[in-house]
């Protein structure tokens, strides 16, 4: 069977974010039976085996993205319409990163494309109750963007496409609550690159105790005030690594746990792998997740892994590669930490684990369970594939 994915892809493909991972899929994917295309504003990633068309003139595609990102916008959803007529074969696939407006959707279908959406994270309905009581719970006003009608708008997309791929069982579970059809749900993962953590530099000196390690935002969502706290009462001799993006809550709200002499914050940098080396643990009390690449590549490096359900998403069992903990389960945290440092056996053990759990989930592993699915769409018998045992463990 021949087979053509067509990808929309409004952000750039700059090798960060959102558009790092869906290149990384879609380069795993193309082959000779296979028409891989992407539609996007701008690309600046080489991507021999993708057929990638930018919308935007050659002169803006250089500008900041803030000034050209309407000018994106107006071109994006029709060009991407008038390339479907343009796929080699009948079998067509279009994938939307994350959506789209109601009117291109359906002339996909008219079109005779199969629309999947990528669900990079929660449904924002449920991501909007556990942002909303997360700043509550510290006295601060919700600094999300998600309203009501972000919610609403996001919803008719859910009920307007054919497929969506979850990438981590809490973005399954969020859909289901909240009524999409689960006909419609694809159980999938993402991955990780390892030339990014290919180096025998340290980022950090030696010091004397543990070194944990945090990498994203520093902000109230990915549960930055709860580890600080845990850290500041677990007592344990060492370092905290944040590093990331302070958002201004965190710096207002835990001033006082930022200013310890353990507490190390550090500017995200994309040379990430010497910082993985430093550390003995990761930890990442997250509240709301899709699938955190963080914790692929902190496996990746053969770290044990402390983090939440919605962190450990389909990659990290408890007590296999890490150690899975309620957010707010404050003691449980504490005695975590104090865990690890206090038992070099289990980390040593738990750091094993991670690192042959992430073997299952290079990209290109990850990319071809993703093409298995999106052929299996296709073949009557299989209308939804079922994932190998990369998944099901």
């Amino acid at each position: 069977m021949r087979l053509s994915i067509g990808v929309l892809m409004p952000l750039p493909l700059n090798g960060m974010g959102v558009g790092y991972t869906c290149s990384s899929l879609i380069a795993g994917m193309a082959r000779e039976n296979v028409h891989a295309e992407v539609v996007t504003s701008r690309c600046r990633l080489s991507l021999p085996s993708v057929e990638v068309v930018e919308v935007l003139p050659k002169w803006a595609r250089r500008a900041p993205y803030g000034w050209v990102r309407n000018m994106a916008a107006r071109r994006l959803e029709q060009h991407f319409l008038d390339r479907v007529a343009s796929w080699p074969s009948h079998a067509r696939a279009a994938w939307l990163w994350p959506g789209a407006s109601l009117e291109t959707i359906a002339g996909l279908r008219r079109r005779g494309a199969t629309v999947i959406r990528e669900q990079f994270n929660c449904f924002t309905g449920v991501a909007k109750v556990i942002l909303d009581d997360a700043y509550r719970s510290i006295g601060a006003e919700p600094a999300h963007a998600i309203s009501d009608a972000i919610v609403e708008a996001e919803r008719r997309v859910l009920d307007a496409v054919d497929h969506v791929f979850c990438p981590g069982p809490n973005v399954e579970r969020s859909l289901a609550e909240s009524g999409v059809d689960l006909g419609k749900l694809l159980p999938a993962s993402y991955g990780w690159d390892p030339s990014r953590l290919s180096t025998t530099r340290r980022g950090l000196p030696p010091a004397a105790g543990m070194t944990l390690l945090f990498v994203g935002s520093i902000c109230v969502r990915k549960g930055a005030h709860l580890l600080l706290d845990s850290w500041a009462r677990s007592g344990v001799k060492g370092r905290l690594v944040l590093v990331g993006e302070m958002e201004p809550t965190i710096r207002e709200k835990c001033a006082h746990l930022l200013a310890r002499d353990d507490v190390i914050v550090l500017d995200y940098s994309r040379e990430i792998g010497p910082l993985y080396r430093c550390a003995d643990a990761f930890v990442f009390p997250t509240l709301e997740e899709g699938s955190p690449l963080v914790a692929y590549e902190a496996c990746g490096a053969g770290l044990p892994v402390v983090t939440t359900r919605m962190g450990a998403g389909a990659l990290v069992r408890p007590r296999r590669e890490g150690l899975v903990v309620d957010a707010y389960d404050a003691r449980g945290w504490i005695s975590a930490i104090r865990e690890l440092a206090e038992d070099g056996v289990l980390r040593r053990r738990l750091a094993c684990g991670a690192r042959r759990r992430a073997a299952d989930f290079t990209w290109p592993a990850v990319a071809q369970r993703r093409l298995a699915q999106i052929e299996g769409l296709f073949a009557d018998e299989t209308p939804r594939p079922v994932l190998d045992e990369a998944l099901r463990a």
